[in-house]
């Protein structure tokens, strides 16, 4: 999302202001897919005057900032309302899970998992363990910073996987469950609960 003024003195029609796409890559004409996430301007010019070099004949060019996206990051799975949320400062993967309205009870919070994009452009995860949150401090293993488009999710426990793939297999079956229980004596002085 950031912007790049891209100046190029030795061919002014390939002068543009370009958009670092949600790979991280800037595209321009005459050239590859630049990686610009996460290296500097510097060398995003040297890269781009490389690949210019090999249409144009001493390309000079010059990349500066135009505009900055703001810091987000996404928060899913099991907390009160995923999203998309910008980053106030400093922010952990507890401070995030607050900003999202906290972990619901079907949350797995051993296992709160963190996406990060890697230089290559592929995905690397962490697990961190949020069980107890701020009562269990000692457990508490979120020492990273999160960063722009930094992924945070938390899955659901085992449980709640069941209660889905139960509720999901008698919706599919074409007969309906019915239990009933009998208290008392066989006398017909006893009640009779029956729930669906």
């Amino acid at each position: 999302g950031d912007q790049l003024d891209i100046v190029v003195s030795s061919a002014p029609e390939l002068s543009r202001t370009l958009t670092v796409g949600p790979d991280g890559r800037v595209v321009m004409p005459m050239s590859k897919p630049i990686m610009a996430a996460g290296r500097t301007f510097t060398q995003v010019q040297g890269e781009l005057s490389a690949e210019l070099a090999k249409q144009l004949r001493d390309p000079t060019l010059a990349v500066t900032p135009r505009a900055y996206s703001p810091e987000q990051i996404y928060v899913g799975g099991q907390v009160g309302q995923p999203g998309t949320y910008t980053l106030p400062g400093r922010v952990g993967a507890l401070e995030a899970l607050m900003m999202a309205g906290g972990m619901r009870p079907t949350a797995r919070a051993r296992q709160v998992a963190v996406l990060r994009r890697a230089p290559n452009g592929g995905m690397m995860m962490r697990t961190v363990n949020m069980s107890g949150g701020l009562r269990n401090m000692a457990q508490y293993n979120d020492v990273m910073q999160l960063r722009r488009g930094d992924i945070v999710f938390v899955p659901k426990t085992h449980l709640a996987e069941i209660g889905v793939w139960m509720q999901a297999f008698r919706n599919a079956l074409p007969v309906d469950f019915n239990l009933s229980y009998q208290f008392g004596s066989n006398g017909g002085n006893g009640t009779t609960v029956i729930s669906p």
